[in-house]
């Protein structure tokens, strides 16, 4: 599994308010990277998961998470099982979309299933 061997990381030990801000880092260099995986992973029919903690002062519990477990990829009972323990069931929810613009402008978009 790819968790072993892990060592305590640079912020081991550090408090919030010194750390780089992890939602920043995500959005900037994470999530460029994410959408590329995405794509990927549709094209060639990969199921895949990733989730990433990034708590902030705000929302101490912050992640965020991608999944493509579509039937039609097949994807293997351990990775749905992972999905469902990272991501339980809450009954409704919602997709957000954070939208960065050329201009600097951000749009927050709730799609509502």
């Amino acid at each position: 599994m790819c968790l072993a061997g892990l060592r305590p990381g640079p912020f081991s030990g550090v408090s919030m308010e010194q750390q780089l801000n992890k939602e920043q880092v995500y959005d900037t260099q994470i999530s460029p990277l994410m959408a590329q995986i995405i794509e990927i992973c549709k094209a060639n029919k990969i199921p895949f998961i990733a989730s990433f903690s990034i708590p902030t002062e705000d929302d101490p519990e912050l992640a965020c998470s991608s999944a493509i477990l579509n039937p039609e990829f097949n994807p293997p009972a351990s990775l749905v099982a992972a999905w469902r323990e990272i991501r339980p069931a809450r009954g409704r929810s919602a997709l957000m979309l954070r939208t960065e613009h050329a201009d600097g402008s951000t749009t927050l978009t709730a799609i509502v299933g």
